[in-house]
């Protein structure tokens, strides 16, 4: 397997959450790791000030 550029990032969460996430990520066709990135993007764009945004 080749090497990643991206930086890895390991967190902790519930049971639960983790089958929900899995859940989802099988409905699309992706990974876990895809799924939670892409949440965590979209979570940082809607987190940012609207100033910011437009950059």
């Amino acid at each position: 397997m080749g090497q990643t550029k991206k930086a890895k990032i390991t967190f902790t969460c519930s049971h639960e959450l983790r089958e929900e996430l899995e859940s989802i990520a099988s409905l699309e066709d992706r990974t876990l790791s895809n799924l939670v990135e892409r949440l965590v993007t979209r979570a940082v764009q809607i987190y940012k000030p609207q100033d910011q945004k437009a950059s």
